[in-house]
């Protein structure tokens, strides 16, 4: 009787553990994943920092982290469905939805800002190439129908210099078009930071970059996502973004508390390790209509691709709108100043330029148009300038109609903070 009983003891305990082994099993199975494909560059920064911060973990995912080598291998990893998402370019999403609509958008994650290019022109050490019209029938390094070609291109005619004057060379090898640039068989080569600035550095003369396409927002990263993803797992995919602005916030605020992390995750060349600044990380922002209608364009012009898929149906802002500030973020509103140009006509010290300045704007702006709300009146100064010019300036201000709407919440955001 005794051994029955002790038996019986026995298997209840066995049951017991694993009952509790298969709740166990249950409840992480219950956790949504997402598994993110990352190269070893700035760019997937706020990744890094949003994992250690425990972010994700707080927004009840897990990220996995798949470091890869080249973009050819993320961008196999995607098609074969082994992650989720990723940090890439529009030329990129372009070839990849030029058959059916295989990722989306979600949010920008870099891009050029006045005093932070992405990428630059340079021409090879103790050569003639100095300037942009030096480069006309000079061959110039690039990864062939890519990103680097695309912006290498865009930055040269927003310089005056016709396409058609231009001759590339392909080297897809970053690390080898870098070497080839320095001891001078390139003349001329694009190279993306912070790998261009160990290029001046070392010689390399910068001729121009994508600060030239700050207003246009040609030159940027964005987070994307596969579609079956963000249709089976939109709340992870929310999660995922709440994380990554609250890192890029955290980055922004301090970029030398991330400095070692930054090291030890990507490739940064010795020489600027410890003086390269690091660039400010967009929140809240998408991709625009005329930045990828203009993507698309040089795709087909390229005969890279015959057709893709359209804006709206690449470009999926829900995300965004459903997590931005209510109201709009002011910090990143004053970033849209700065990289809009604003600051160029409406000075921020009372001081008059082209345009009024914006100094106490915040408790002037409600009273300026009967029946307008300083933000309401903000609103339409921003979209539709020419509806209300101030006295003693022209109408030259030019209509912004193409923001997104958190773009637009995030300017007035920020200017209603003038008082």
């Amino acid at each position: 009787m005794r051994k029955t009983v002790l038996a019986l003891m026995l298997i209840a305990a066995v049951l017991a553990a694993s009952l509790a082994l298969l709740a166990g099993r249950a409840q992480a199975q219950d956790v949504p994943k997402l598994r993110m494909g990352l190269l070893p560059i700035l760019d997937v920064l706020p990744f890094y920092v949003a994992d250690e911060a425990g972010y994700f973990a707080a927004e009840g995912i897990e990220i996995e982290l798949i470091p890869v080598s080249s973009a050819l291998e993320r961008d196999q990893l995607v098609i074969a469905g082994e992650i989720d998402g990723m940090v890439n370019d529009l030329i990129s999403t372009g070839i990849f939805n030029q058959d059916k609509t295989l990722i989306q958008i979600v949010s920008l994650a870099r891009r050029a800002y006045p005093d932070a290019p992405q990428f630059r022109l340079l021409g090879a050490p103790r050569s003639n190439v100095t300037i942009p019209s030096d480069l006309t029938n000079v061959e110039i390094g690039i990864s062939e129908n890519s990103v680097i070609h695309y912006i290498a291109q865009r930055i040269l005619e927003a310089e005056g210099v016709s396409a058609a004057d231009l001759t590339f060379r392909a080297e897809p090898n970053i690390a080898i078009r870098f070497q080839l640039l320095m001891e001078g068989q390139l003349k001329a080569a694009c190279l993306p930071d912070p790998l261009a600035q160990a290029a001046i550095v070392g010689g390399a003369t910068l001729i121009a970059d994508d600060t030239a396409l700050v207003e246009t927002q040609f030159s940027q990263s964005v987070l994307s996502f596969r579609s079956e993803v963000i249709e089976e797992q939109p709340e992870a995919v929310e999660g995922f973004l709440r994380a990554w602005m609250r890192a890029a916030d955290d980055i922004n605020a301090d970029p030398e508390a991330y400095r070692a992390l930054w090291l030890e995750k990507t490739n940064v060349p010795d020489s600027v390790k410890d003086t390269y600044a690091l660039p400010p990380f967009p929140t809240y922002e998408i991709t625009n209509e005329a930045a990828w209608d203009d993507t698309v364009a040089w795709l087909i012009e390229q005969g890279i691709v015959e057709s893709t898929a359209s804006y709206a149906d690449t470009v999926n802002p829900a995300f965004l709108e459903a997590i931005a500030p209510a109201g709009g973020d002011a910090a990143q509103g004053e970033a849209l100043f700065a990289s809009l140009g604003c600051i160029g006509c409406h000075t921020l010290d009372g001081t008059a330029s082209a345009g009024p300045s914006v100094a106490g704007i915040a408790g002037r702006a409600g009273s300026t148009v009967d029946g307008l709300s300083a933000a309401e009146y903000l609103q339409q100064a921003i979209v539709e300038p020419a509806a209300f010019v101030v006295e003693g300036f022209g109408p030259i201000m030019p209509a912004y109609d193409t923001l997104s709407e958190v773009d637009l919440a995030a300017l007035v955001a920020y200017l209603l903070t003038l008082e």
